[in-house]
Order: structure tokens, then C-alpha cells, then sequence
């Protein structure tokens, strides 16, 4: 079994914004490895590692979504081997299109679990965590973290891919997996979005047109934020001001929180200039909706 090409780490870009190409048409030639079962997939890995492979995992907690390809395109231009792990609400994955979509982008099996991953126990968060989060988003977010670090148990990858729309996930991964032996490192890629720009906590398909317009426009809100603070025109609590008005124009049924954050902290940021992202988290109904951007300042990735 050969291995794939590898790039040093001054070819691979930076861990935010890599410049990563991935694949939208089918091929009915092309189609990838399915396994629900466990040993089965314990069978490819341990091939894998035989034969000296690096191991990538690009786990699909939810619906998929065309973000899942970039994360998918990245894993496989850096690692020798990569496992797609959906649930059975990404069933989308198993039909032929989605088999070649994957198999078009690099991933070598997919791990389609017949029921919901079993989370591993999380009894604690990151402070960062608890203080953003609260109680409601607090639930969801261990629930990710503990079916994210039960993968990591099984397929033991070598880098796990995680999109920049829940940078607050990867954060409270890279936390606890921190010390641990073997564990993976974190790539973070705020190119992998799904439709409107964001990545939904739950399904966007139970929105109507009106609460797809709010999820659409939260993204421009954002985007609006970094870019004024990357041009030094304005200052975080000014444009958490102008935010917090703008999404209460966008008429969401909650705002939980609106932060200009530091990317390696998690600290607050109160001044323009300093490396920062945004982050927000709204609700409409019952669905809750997280989502972070980079702030792209001269000192930003310093």
C-alpha cells in the first residue's frame, strides 16, 4: 500500500486559511471504502500503521455540508491515509454521490456508525469555555467534544480537522487532549463552511426562508466586525456595539454572546491591532447557531 505525496510544513499554509482546492463533480468510477463496523475499521487502521501511514480524521457530527469537503481535501494533501466518521444523520455520505464526493477528495473509508456516536463523558470545561457558553451552550458543546475525543479513542488519528466556525470546539479539544500521549494535532480551517457561511449546531433545513435569511446575514455581520477591526477604523467594544444592534436588527430570537476574543487565549481583546477573533452565538426558536472569523490585522497570525 504506497503512501501519498507529503509536504514539508512550510508548503502546507497556515493553520487558518490554507489553500486547499477541492472537487464538486462525481465520478461513477470513483468510490470509497464504507464500514459501520468497528473491527473493520480497526483492520484498515492497523494496515495503515503498518505500513508507516499517517493517519487524518474528519469527523461529521451532523448533517454534512460542502465544508466537510475542504476539511476532507486538507486532511488528504497532508496525511498518508484519512477516515471520514459521520453519524446517521450525514446518511447523504453513503448514497453514491456522496461515496464519490469523498472518494474524489481523498478519503480513503468512511466510518458510517449505524447509530450516534456515544460521547465520552466531559465533567468539566476549560474556564474560556464555561464563561461564553453557559449553561445551554454548554450542553452541546461537551456533548461534541466527548463524541469527538470517543473517535479519537478508536481511530487514534495523527490530526483531527475542525472547521473555523467552531473554533471555541477545537480550543476546548486542543485543552484536554493537551499532555495526553498520541494525541492528535488540531487543524483548524475557517475555509470549511456550509450553506450561508455557517456552521449550524442543528439542522438549518427546519428554518423557513426568513430564519435562513437571519443565518445568512449573521455571517456579513461578522465579516463586517473583523474586517473594520483588521482596518484599525475601530475599536472591539465599538464594533460588539454595532454588532449587538445589528443582530437584534436581524430580529434573532437570542443572543448569547458577542466577543472579540484572542485566537490562542481565548482572553477578551480591547484594542485594535491585537490577534483576535470574533465570536457569536444566537438563537432562533429552538435552534442555536455559533459561529467565529479571524480577524486578519499585520499582527494577527504572529
Amino acid at each position: 500500500m504506497s503512501k501519498r505525496v507529503g509536504k514539508s510544513e512550510s508548503d502546507r499554509g497556515g493553520p487558518y486559511d490554507p489553500a486547499v482546492s477541492f472537487n464538486l463533480d462525481g465520478d461513477e468510477g470513483a468510490d470509497v471504502e464504507v464500514v459501520s463496523d468497528v473491527s473493520a475499521l480497526i483492520g484498515y487502521l492497523a494496515d495503515w500503521r503498518e505500513d508507516g501511514c499517517s493517519i487524518g480524521l474528519v469527523p461529521v457530527l451532523g448533517e454534512a455540508h460542502v465544508g466537510h469537503l475542504v476539511l476532507l481535501a486538507l486532511a488528504a494533501r497532508e496525511c498518508d491515509r484519512v477516515v471520514v466518521a459521520a453519524g446517521p444523520r450525514a446518511d447523504v455520505l453513503t448514497d453514491p454521490v456522496g461515496r464519490s464526493l469523498l472518494s474524489r477528495n481523498g478519503a480513503d473509508v468512511l466510518y458510517a456508525a449505524a447509530r450516534e456516536v456515544d460521547p465520552l463523558p466531559v465533567d468539566d470545561l476549560p474556564d474560556f469555555a464555561v464563561a461564553m457558553e453557559g449553561e445551554y451552550g454548554r450542553r452541546s458543546l461537551t456533548e461534541a467534544v466527548g463524541k469527538i475525543e470517543r473517535l479519537i479513542g478508536l481511530i487514534a488519528p495523527d490530526r483531527l480537522y475542525q472547521s473555523g466556525a467552531v473554533f471555541q470546539r477545537a480550543c476546548v479539544l486542543a485543552s484536554r487532549l493537551s499532555g495526553r500521549d498520541g494525541a492528535p494535532l488540531i487543524r483548524v480551517v475557517d475555509a470549511a463552511r456550509g450553506p450561508g457561511g455557517i456552521t449550524p449546531v442543528a439542522e438549518i433545513d427546519r428554518l423557513d426562508e426568513a430564519g435562513r435569511e437571519r443565518v445568512a446575514s449573521l455571517s456579513r455581520i461578522l465579516q463586517r466586525i473583523a474586517g473594520r477591526l483588521a482596518d484599525g477604523v475601530s475599536t472591539p467594544a465599538g464594533e460588539i456595539a454595532w454588532g449587538l444592534d445589528a443582530l437584534s436588527a436581524a430580529e434573532f430570537d437570542g443572543i448569547d454572546y458577542l466577543e472579540v476574543r484572542n485566537p490562542r487565549t481565548l482572553e477578551p481583546v480591547d484594542r485594535a491591532g491585537a490577534p483576535a477573533r470574533v465570536f457569536v452565538a444566537v438563537r432562533i426558536g429552538d435552534l442555536r447557531f455559533v459561529d467565529s472569523v479571524p480577524v486578519r490585522s499585520a499582527d494577527a497570525d504572529r
